[in-house]
Formats: C-alpha cells, structure tokens, sequence
C-alpha cells in the first residue's frame, strides 16, 4: 500500500474513462441517456477529459463507437475535453481514424482527444467480424496515423496523393498502454501516454520507468506526459464503497458468465439473487488490486494522491465502477469534493438528448 499524501492535482487534472454500461432490460437510447448525464456532471465538476473506451461483443458495454459518441456528448457538454481512450487501431485503418477524429476537432476546435491502443481482449468470433490486422502492426499504423493527421501524407508507407479530409489543427494523439513495450512505442515518438493501470497494475511501474528512459522530444511532446487509469468507487463511508463495489462485481461477473446465446430476460434473471460468497470473495480480492480505489472521499482522494506521486503522473484518469449512471456521477462528485476544483457557475447551453426510449 502506498503512503497518504496530500493530493497534488486539483480535479482539473483528473478525467474520466467511460464504456457506456448497458444493463439487461435497458434500452441503448437510456445507457447513452445515462452517459451523458455522467458526462454532464464530469463537465460542470471540471474534470478535464471524458474518453470513451472502445470495446466490441461485451456484454453490458455499449462504447464499440467511441467517434461516434464523443460527437454525441460533446453537443451536449460545453467545455470538457472528449475523445477515445482508446481506438483499437489494429481494427481500423489509419485514414478513416484519422478523417473521424479531424473532423470532430473541426466540429468542436480545442475539445477533441485521440488515445489509440491495440485490440486487446477479443473473442475470435468478434475479431474476425471487425477484419482486424495483428497486434504487431500497431506501430505502423500508428505513423500512418499521426503523418496524415500531421501533412495528410502517410508516415512511412507510399500511399498516393492522399489527402486527409477536413484537414485543420489536428486532435492530439494519446497512446493506451497496457504494458511496457506500448509505452516505449510513445516514447519514441513524442506522444503521450495513458497507462491502463486500473488493468494492468502489475507492469505500471515498469511502464513508468521506460517511457521516461527512452522519450524522445522530436514529436509534439517536448517532454514527457504521463497519465494513469484507476477504478474507483467512492461514497460517504467504507462501508457504503465496498457494498457499490460488491454490486459492480456481481453484475459483471454474472454478466460475464452466462452463456454466450441467453436472452435478455434469462440475463435479467441471473441478475437478480444476491451477492453470493464466492462473488463477495472475488471483490475482496479485487480490493486489494493497486488498479482500483474503493473508499471513502478521504480514502480515496488521499489514495489517489499516492498513486500520482508513486508514478509522477501529470494527470489521472478515473473509471468510475457502477453500472447505473446515478452512481458513476455520485462516484465523480464525491471524489471532485475533497479535490481543489471548479464547479460550473454558468447555464448550460447543450441541449438534451432528443431520445426518450
């Protein structure tokens, strides 16, 4: 356990990490109701950044289109920074990456991110639907990337006069690494990077240690720019922590577990006896994972502090660990309440969503 500080970054620098949680019975309209609303509320507590995380065959994750509903929550949030943290970019190609997020800066100048990653996690089934390429050609295409984002010319690869559509000051291009060798491939290029600490704890240290060995300044980063990723579940008491973090590892877990073809009822079904011993067993060794924060306001933001100064970390990046949407903007309010922050002051001018299903 790493020893209380004095939290060192206002909530400014903090952000938040997103997937969209979809329950069964749910319509997609209310989940992405619900996001918005956590978005909204990130927004006027000032966070920074609100990134979608992108995922595809998840059961009870909706965030497969993280282009799409950052343009969707940008239009209704008016100053927080939106992205994609990350594009699995072993899924697409480079250009319509690149042409997706060039125009969303476009749309909305100064508020758009790009964190890329490599597609991680997949069922074959699912990867063979997407056409993905192998992970090892991550860096290739993360050059082809940033050379049309940069000139709309590819970074290594002849490919023609090709022009990048609605070309203009482009998003900044952020890598998630989930292990050391990620880590390097931002380094020496420049970018910054998000480590997927809250999971893959077990390599952060090391990840830390070879981004700042082997950055190089000759990208759009002159020094180096370190962020971490944490789940956190934060309430008034311990007490109240542990039982809402008890509750998000019942459900995913069950969530997980049923079988591949069960229908929404049958899944609504499994969900509803109680936690079990073996799930409170799994959240008690959850608890004790570095990649997640479960407390009370006092717990969490001295625990958060901790964990910047242990990783030098310019910014960290909270997932709040709930499925109901009430409960991730409480999580964020809670946390943004014993943190050095600014709460929006002014009307918001974002409409609401037009869907009411």
């Amino acid at each position: 356990m790493l020893s209380p500080v004095t939290p060192g970054l206002p909530v400014s620098a903090h952000s938040v990490l997103d997937v969209v949680p979809q329950l069964p019975g749910q319509s997609a309209a209310a989940a992405l109701r619900e996001t918005a609303e956590v978005a909204q509320a990130a927004d006027d507590l000032g966070y920074r950044r609100f990134w979608l995380g992108e995922q595809h065959g998840v059961r009870g994750v909706g965030s497969a289109t993280p282009a799409v509903l950052a343009a969707v929550l940008a239009a209704r949030t008016d100053r927080i920074r939106l992205g994609a943290g990350g594009v699995q970019l072993t899924t697409h190609q480079p250009l319509v990456v690149a042409e997706q997020f060039a125009a969303l800066a476009a749309a909305y100048p100064s508020r758009i991110d790009l964190g890329v990653g490599q597609q991680n996690g997949v069922v074959a089934s699912t990867a063979a639907a997407l056409g993905g390429a192998a992970r090892d050609t991550f860096p290739q295409r993360l050059d082809e990337l940033c050379g049309f984002l940069r000139d709309g010319l590819p970074g290594r690869a002849h490919v023609g006069d090709v022009r990048l559509s609605l070309a203009g000051l482009p998003p900044p291009v952020f890598v998630l690494a989930d292990h050391p060798g990620a880590a390097v491939m931002a380094a020496v290029r420049g970018l910054p990077v998000f480590l997927a600490h809250h999971c893959a704890a077990a390599t952060t240290a090391a990840a830390v240690a070879v981004y700042q060995d082997h950055f190089e300044a000759s990208g759009p980063t002159v020094k180096p720019y370190l962020a971490v990723t944490v789940g956190v579940v934060a309430a008034d008491s311990e007490e109240e922590a542990i039982i809402r973090f008890a509750e998000y590892v019942r459900v995913k877990s069950r969530l997980a577990s049923a079988p591949p073809r069960a229908t929404p009822a049958e899944l609504m079904e499994v969900l509803e006896s109680p936690l079990t011993g073996r799930e409170r067993g799994k959240a008690e060794r959850l608890l004790d994972d570095p990649g997640h924060i479960v407390g009370s306001r006092a717990t969490v933001v001295s625990e958060l502090g901790s964990l910047v100064a242990a990783t030098g970390a310019d910014e960290a990046m909270l997932v709040p660990l709930a499925f109901d949407g009430l409960v991730r903007s409480a999580i964020l309010r809670t946390i943004a309440g014993g943190l050095t922050r600014m709460v929006r002051t002014i009307p918001r001018h974002a409409p609401p969503l037009i869907a009411t299903a």
